[in-house]
């Protein structure tokens, strides 16, 4: 059993290695060497046969040893050692023919072996004059040297068979012939396949050369000439043929700054210049300017010294960015008009809205007659309505350009949260609606930020939530999330009980314009902007603002911000409230307002707080006003004849430093805070103004005035 084992194992084992030797023969290509290793184990088997029938062994033996060598090497090539398999054959070819000769006689003819070697070597060895090939030959004439000196005329043999040395001769003759033959075919084919592959790999470089995107020129840098090109060239710069632009002078073609970049190239070491790419300028030969991107390769070809000078039209991409550049410029012109355009509007607007609230306000805190109440509450609702929109429309194209600007100022954060609610108190109890607001766990902090603008996105959402509840809550809350040294994290909270977003609007109701459906636009109406706004303001402070919604239910949207805490300072609402200022009683106010009607109502608002008033209607009234009745703080409008706010401001304070001056304005634009206190002024009001604000503003001047 273990013997049957061992034969089946051992069977398998040289059928799987007869296997291998037949693939790796089917895949070993024709070579010189494989027709000399085959052709010389056919003829060193005939010289043993001829050998054994002369008897001379020792040669047949010598024969054999050839044989077995050539064999040898044949496997050497199946298994890709070809350098190893060479030497071997050639070392074989010459010992064998030695030692045959010597035993078997030069009149045997077993000498002319040596010539299809010496022949074969050239191409065994290699194609040009080497080392190795200088040392193979040698030692093949030394061989054949040697077995002319010690190789008898005759063998060993007798009288009667010396006649076999005649059909011997013959014999070594015709198979020496053909083995050379042989060779010289192979030799030949081998010459063939490789002309053929050196002409593929031409026709290739040459396709690849026609075929490039780049116009490439060959230029002579000895001569300045174009010595080829390719087909692109001739398309790019409109020439019909080679012959054209060949041996022609690179100026005429190129232009004289390539000549003159080509002439800096150093010829004595020309290569350390290489390569160098940059933008130039051509022209085809109808005229027509090029523009490109340039490569130059220097390089070296029998002796002479060229450069590759390959060409990418850009002319459409230069097209391009001149319109684009061209495009740019008319978008920042025409974003410079749309911003004058609503500044301007901002102004137009404000003022006749600064009157028309400032009225509605005197009116309704003055005796009026219950049937007017209503249509007071509705002047009052629309022009503030109306005051929105245009904020809103002036911060949807700051959003636009991304140009929005937070300030950073300290702010008690209960006491503006305070100040909500009370806003929003009145719409809800008109409404029917419950409103809930905790903010006891923020009481007592104060931090720093853009008050105004986290005012405007809790407005937006308070409005928003009453707007859409008809019956049920409304809640504000703001959460510490977690409190450090130096910053706190906040959570703000609005819910509702309205009607409820459905889910597969939500994703979309932070998009500018964005209403959820034409019946919700027709019944509540609204711009579809404050919440675009909210979100981008919220962004802005470092948050993201969401939505949790489901129709019917009502809605709930949230932001968590992290603001810096504000330690050493309390806000000035806080200083208004120690000071216990009601009125302004003995504070006497410059007020520069050109626009009567706005006039009457500030006028009429400072007369109600016991205010002193100085009243000017331009500039230089202001400037002498100040100078003979030396008031205690001013309200100066920006936009003035004779001499506008800043020129007010600027004369003032080469006198006065300290002096309040608080800009009194319906403009608006970017960076607005920060270019008043450049100008000189403390603090700005913009109309239209709340009569709260206003008065809170004069009280923390005029608190700041009994400090000095």
């Amino acid at each position: 059993m273990n013997r049957t084992n061992i034969l089946s194992g051992v069977t398998r084992y040289w059928e799987k290695l007869a296997e291998d030797l037949y693939h790796r023969q089917e895949n070993l290509p024709a070579s010189p060497l494989k027709t000399l290793t085959e052709v010389g184990i056919i003829v060193a088997g005939l010289n043993m046969i001829l050998c054994t029938i002369m008897k001379e062994y020792m040669a047949a033996f010598a024969c054999l040893m050839v044989c077995s060598m050539l064999f040898f090497s044949y496997f050497l090539r199946l298994y890709n050692r070809q350098e190893l398999a060479k030497w071997v054959v050639i070392i074989s070819f010459n010992a064998g023919v030695l030692v045959v000769s010597y035993f078997v006689g030069i009149k045997s003819g077993v000498y002319l072996y040596y010539f299809p070697v010496i022949f074969a070597m050239i191409f065994l060895i290699d194609t040009k004059i080497s080392k190795d090939l200088i040392i193979a030959e040698i030692a093949t004439l030394t061989f054949f040297g040697i077995a002319f000196i010690i190789s008898p005329n005759n063998g060993s043999g007798n009288l009667v068979q010396q006649s076999h040395y005649i059909y011997n001769l013959r014999i070594n003759l015709t198979l020496s012939l053909l083995l050379t033959g042989l060779v010289a075919f192979s030799i030949l084919k081998a010459l063939n396949k490789k002309e053929e592959d050196i002409l593929g790999e031409k026709n290739l470089g040459d396709t690849i050369f026609n075929t490039s995107l780049d116009a490439i020129f060959i230029i002579d840098l000895d001569t300045q000439l174009i010595s080829d090109c390719n087909k692109r060239a001739l398309e790019l710069f409109s020439i019909r043929s080679k012959e054209g632009i060949t041996l022609t002078a690179v100026e005429s073609i190129l232009g004289e700054e390539s000549a003159k970049r080509l002439n800096a190239f150093s010829k004595e070491s020309f290569t350390a210049h290489s390569p160098w790419f940059g933008n130039m300028e051509f022209s085809d030969a109808e005229g027509r300017p090029i523009f490109a991107y340039v490569n130059i390769v220097v390089f070296e070809h029998q002796k002479c010294k060229y450069a590759k000078m390959s060409i990418l039209d850009i002319t459409e991409v230069k097209i391009a960015e001149v319109e684009t550049l061209k495009a740019k410029e008319r978008a920042e012109r025409a974003a410079r008009v749309k911003s004058r355009f609503l500044s301007n509007m901002s102004h137009e607007l404000r003022t006749p809205l600064n009157a028309i609230i400032g009225t509605t306000n005197l009116l309704h805190q003055e005796y009026h007659l219950n049937s007017q109440r209503q249509m007071l509450d509705v002047l009052k609702h629309s022009s503030e309505h109306m005051l929105t929109l245009v904020n809103d429309i002036l911060d949807y194209s700051k959003l636009e350009a991304d140009k929005m600007e937070l300030n950073k100022e300290p702010f008690n954060l209960s006491a503006f949260l305070e100040k909500v609610v009370t806003v929003f108190e009145n719409p809800v109890r008109q409404k029917n609606l419950s409103f809930q607001a905790d903010i006891s766990s923020v009481l007592g902090i104060d931090i720093v930020g853009d008050e105004l603008r986290l005012q405007q996105v809790l407005n937006n959402l308070l409005s928003n939530a009453i707007k859409f509840t008809d019956k049920g809550t409304v809640s504000m809350n703001v959460k510490i999330l977690m409190r450090r040294s130096n910053n706190v994290t906040l959570r703000f909270c609005v819910q509702d009980t309205g009607i409820g977003i459905s889910k597969e609007k939500q994703h979309r109701i932070f998009d500018k314009f964005y209403q959820a459906d034409l019946e919700t636009t027709r019944k509540y109406g609204g711009s579809g902007l404050g919440l675009a706004i909210s979100h981008y303001i919220v962004q802005k402070m470092g948050g993201d603002l969401t939505v949790e919604s489901e129709p019917g239910k009502g809605s709930t949207f949230s932001f968590t911000v992290t603001l810096p805490l504000e330690t050493e300072r309390q806000s000035y609402i806080e200083e208004v409230k120690e000071v216990r200022m009601e009125d302004l009683t003995g504070v006497s106010i410059l007020v520069a307002e050109d626009n009567p009607i706005n006039m009457m109502v500030v006028k009429r608002f400072l007369s109600k707080w016991n205010a002193t008033i100085i009243e000017t209607v331009n500039g230089l009234e202001a400037v002498r006003a100040y100078a003979e009745k030396k008031p205690d703080l001013l309200l100066v409008d920006l936009e003035m004849p004779e001499l506008d706010g800043a020129g007010v401001v600027a004369y003032i304070r080469k006198t006065d430093k300290d002096i309040p001056i608080i800009a009194f304005t319906a403009a608006v634009y970017d960076h607005m805070q920060a270019d008043l206190i450049d100008k000189g002024f403390n603090d700005f009001i913009p109309k239209p103004f709340r009569p709260e604000d206003l008065k809170q503003k004069l009280l923390h001047y005029a608190k700041s005035l009994q400090h000095v």
